[in-house]
């Protein structure tokens, strides 16, 4: 299994900063937050061409998230930024998985 120090969270908006959801990303997991930034612009830009407006972050994660469930969390920041924390628990979801619920919007 190898290294996994990255995962790359894309979020596209229809209507502002409201109606968002996260999008597919090209590669999920990255051995390097390095190899994360290479792609994000891109990616971002590809996301921008749907959606009104567009979001994307490197996030580091401890490797062991991958092993164990994990909760990906996003939002918006009031000064339009991405903010992802990635949350160990005990549910049933594998990292790049995610409820509706553990996304948080804020205006």
């Amino acid at each position: 299994m190898e290294h996994i120090a990255a995962i790359m969270v894309l979020v596209g908006c229809m209507q502002g900063d409201a109606a968002c959801r996260e999008v597919p990303t090209p590669v999920v997991g990255f051995e390097t937050v390095e190899e994360c930034h290479e792609l994000l612009s891109p990616s971002i830009e590809e996301v921008g061409k749907a959606f009104k407006s567009a979001y994307g972050k490197c996030a580091e994660v401890d490797p062991a998230l991958f092993v164990e469930d994990a909760t990906i969390e996003w939002r918006i920041t009031p000064s339009r930024q991405l903010e992802v924390k990635v949350i160990a628990d005990d549910g049933p979801y594998a990292v790049a998985a995610r409820t509706d619920e553990n996304h948080k919007l804020s205006n």
